[in-house]
């Protein structure tokens, strides 16, 4: 699929790019193809000029000539103002080419002959009605005319011709530009329908593969749906097993208490040496199996309670604690120090067993003949300086610390210690039934939080909470 995507995605890139380029030029041979036209119709425009010019210069000439034959002065109607049209025209065409130097000098040559052109007439027409002028000097006037007429012609052609050749060039690249300009519009419209056929293939298989997922997506909210209501059996036979060991195996024990009891009030003298021992055995085991009956209860209500957040200040907390542990601390002759402590969100009751075991756990493990220390702080801290909190976990926590100066564990057991029945010390001496730190840790994931344990042996112990600020 990964290859697919990346193949697709190239694909893609690759005839958007080829589009791109392909349209750049279509505009590309469009410009050129109007700029084609441009050149063609200015090279026809100078050349329409030129006649237009050699046209105002025959009718100065033509009405000139039939003065001099008629003696009309009607003829001359015409002359006046045709060499201000003539200039006019002759200059138009000068800027139209004024980027080619030959026809910009054969253009001065035209303006030069024109020049002499219309001065000859001016003199023609002062000096005609002089009586001493024969006809011989008129004849040569006229004659003098057509020589100025033919040079001019002979200019004029020279610079229609090099627009000649211009307009066989340019109509030679319009015909070039023609081609070109379909060819690649076609080929745009190739590779766009090309584009548009392989976003609809893409998008139809797409959607194909989304409805396989949907589908499949289904099937498993089926399976969920089934697990679920596999969950909710298992769940109603923990609250079965929940009764039983509040009410059926709770009854039992508590009447081997009481008759143990009343053995050791009213038959201990009887038993012998033995069997006093065995006796006192039997005590400890069923005390040890109603402590462990009331830790399991414990868990299975940490497990199974929902969660009503509220505000919780942990200094009230710690407080609590030290009053209900009142006679602990006092008989190990502890001392408890805390600072600051934040206050969290979250369930309180549920807060409190959780500092009330890890102040319980250290009273029971201290050293003895040491008094016992225990001290507990808080910090402010950011998610990347707690590398193991889960993924999940984003912003800031209050980590809070619970260290104290007792027998602690060896290193080894720092993974394990939270493990449902985990014991890292000798049972001998020593009660503990060991699901008091599993507590703790469902407690912390019940908040989101973490917990971590860290210890030597007779150096101490020291767990490190963290909940999302």
């Amino acid at each position: 699929m990964e290859f697919s995507n990346l193949l697709a995605r190239i694909i893609f890139a690759s005839t958007t790019l080829l589009l791109l380029f392909l349209t750049y030029m279509f505009y590309r041979q469009v410009e050129e193809l109007i700029l084609s036209y441009q050149k063609v119709n200015e090279s026809n425009l100078v050349k329409l000029k030129l006649e237009q010019t050699i046209s105002s210069l025959k009718d100065a000439e033509t009405a000139q000539r039939g003065y001099l034959l008629t003696d009309d002065s009607l003829f001359l109607t015409p002359f006046f103002g045709s060499y201000e049209n003539t200039r006019k025209l002759l200059n138009e065409v000068k800027e139209a080419t004024a980027d080619d130097a030959g026809q910009q000098n054969d253009l001065n040559n035209v303006h030069t002959f024109i020049e002499v052109r219309y001065r000859t007439f001016d003199n023609v027409i002062r000096q005609y009605k002089r009586e001493e002028l024969s006809k011989d000097v008129r004849k040569m006037h006229l004659l003098r005319g057509e020589s100025s007429m033919d040079s001019i012609r002979y200019y004029v052609n020279s610079v229609q011709a090099a627009e000649d050749r211009k307009i066989l060039a340019r109509e030679k690249e319009k015909h070039k530009y023609s081609l070109l300009t379909p060819f690649i519009g076609f080929l745009i419209f190739i590779v766009g329908l090309g584009i548009m056929l392989f976003s609809y293939l893409r998008i139809m298989k797409d959607l194909h593969v989304s409805k396989l997922m949907l589908e499949r997506v289904q099937e498993l909210n089926e399976v969920l749906t089934e697990k679920n209501y596999e969950l909710e059996l298992y769940n109603k036979e923990l609250d079965s097993f929940t009764y039983i060991a509040s009410h059926d195996l709770k009854e039992p024990l508590r009447k081997i208490m009481t008759f143990t009891s009343l053995i050791e009030e009213k038959e201990l003298g009887n038993l012998s040496d033995h069997g006093c021992l065995n006796f006192h055995r039997i005590r400890r085991a069923a005390g040890r199996m109603q402590l462990l009956l009331n830790d399991l209860l414990d868990y299975s209500h940490v497990t199974t309670q929902d969660k009503r957040f509220e505000e919780v200040d942990m200094n009230e907390v710690v407080k609590d604690v030290e009053t209900k542990l009142a006679d602990e601390i006092e008989d190990a002759s502890a001392e408890i120090s805390a600072s600051r402590l934040p206050v969290l969100s979250g369930l309180g009751f549920q807060l409190t067993q959780l500092f009330e075991n890890l102040i319980s756990n250290a009273l029971k493990y201290r050293k003895n003949g040491v008094p016992l220390r225990i001290n507990i702080r808080a910090s402010l801290v950011k998610k990347p300086g707690v590398v193991t909190m889960p993924a999940k976990s984003t912003g800031w926590y209050h980590k809070i610390v619970v260290e104290d100066n007792g027998t602690g564990f060896s290193p080894l057991y720092a993974d394990k210690i939270f493990g449902l029945f985990q014991r890292v010390h000798s049972s001998d001496g020593e009660e503990g039934t060991g699901i008091g730190l599993t507590i703790c840790k469902k407690i912390v994931q019940n908040h989101n939080g973490f917990i971590m344990a860290a210890g030597e042996v007779d150096k101490g112990a020291r767990f490190e909470i963290y909940f999302p600020a």
